[in-house]
């Protein structure tokens, strides 16, 4: 169980430095555009993730 916690906190740890970077890239250069995107990928992550893929192919091969 602790291994599992170990993992999950590496994890975590990962995701939200990579997140900080973005932020920072996006604040240094100014590339406010990118924001937007970054969002709208950030929402499919997680209806891929948590409703599942079958039900987002169904839309892209519906093409809406």
């Amino acid at each position: 169980m602790k291994k599992v916690l170990y993992t999950l906190k590496e994890m975590f740890y990962k995701i939200f430095y990579i997140l900080k970077e973005m932020f920072y890239m996006i604040k240094k250069y100014k590339l406010y555009f990118l924001i937007p995107i970054f969002i709208i990928l950030a929402l499919l992550a997680f209806l891929v993730y948590y409703i599942g893929p079958t039900i987002i192919i169904s839309f892209i091969y519906a093409g809406i």
